[in-house]
């Protein structure tokens, strides 16, 4: 059988590989997402295409944003010039009517651990993925639970204070780019990253960064008891580039365990690392079209 190809686009990337039926990626790479005009994003799909049309029979995108099942992006993120646009429909008809299926990336990810990943042997699961906001999805049942308004697993806008006048969201605290800008002021080095990040916290560099980060870690150790709440899942699986680094599940589970031992809770959720990765979205992607299309 052809392979399917798999699109993720990003702010700053368009990645993509074929992805064979024994869920093997191949042909990886990447592009610059146009940033100008619909016709522009179309002609860069459309070329990945051209390049790869005679060894596929399908493609499957997953992007940010709202996204109906028929695949318009009702929202896009930064991309703002999708809103409202087609896209499965309008790149199907420059691709010679080739089948298309997109999904939203946070969706995406928790279909592919649902699927083949961490949550593969669990009937319920919910994906968490930090990066430049806080993505994620629920699996309910094997399916993805979308809500009426398809925001359900969008997990950045949710807010962390109820105090009259506080509006803090679980993005704008937890996230990972600002956890990495807040680690920044504290070590003054200007080019720190997430994996610098993780490595001064082992090495107690700074006393300062290392009580943010346990806060950060405790933090995030709550929210996965209030989504224990919220869904009951089976397993909760924690992505994202910063989740590379084992140390980083390793503490939350640690926090899990404090939680536990200190606060009225019904029961210790189960956390475990997200298995794909970088790979996660594309894998998800090609999940949702075999699911689409009945194969």
């Amino acid at each position: 059988m052809k392979s399917v190809l798999a699109i993720d686009i990003g702010g700053t990337f368009i990645k993509y590989g074929l992805i064979h039926e024994n869920y093997r990626i191949s042909n990886k790479g990447k592009v610059k997402t146009p940033n100008t005009t619909t016709e522009d994003f179309l002609n860069e799909l459309k070329s990945l295409y051209d390049s790869y049309k005679e060894e596929i029979r399908g493609i499957a995108i997953s992007a940010p944003g709202r996204i109906s099942e028929e695949g318009v992006m009702l929202t896009a993120g930064i991309l703002e010039y999708l809103e409202g646009f087609n896209l499965a429909q309008e790149l199907s008809e420059v691709c010679d009517g080739i089948s298309v299926t997109v999904e939203n990336d946070g969706k995406a990810a928790a279909l592919c651990e649902a699927t083949i990943g961490s949550g593969k042997d669990y009937p319920n699961s919910v994906a968490l993925i930090f990066g430049t906001g806080i993505g994620g999805g629920v699996i309910i049942n094997k399916e993805i639970l979308r809500g009426c308004y398809l925001i359900a697993g969008e997990f950045s806008p949710l807010f962390t204070n109820y105090e009259v006048g506080n509006y803090d969201c679980f993005a704008t605290l937890y996230s990972t780019i600002r956890v990495v800008n807040k680690s920044k002021e504290m070590t003054h080095e200007d080019d720190l990253n997430g994996e610098r990040m993780m490595a001064l916290y082992r090495e107690k560099s700074y006393s300062e960064l290392n009580d943010y980060l346990d806060a950060w870690f405790f933090a995030i150790a709550k929210f996965c008891y209030n989504i224990d709440v919220l869904y009951n899942p089976d397993v909760i699986c924690i992505g994202g580039g910063i989740s590379a680094d084992p140390l980083f599940v390793e503490k939350i589970k640690e926090n899990i365990d404090v939680i536990y031992e200190e606060a009225f809770v019904f029961r210790k959720p189960k956390v475990e690392v997200c298995m794909y990765q970088n790979d996660s979205n594309l894998l998800g992607a090609y999940c949702r079209f075999i699911k689409m299309k009945g194969e």
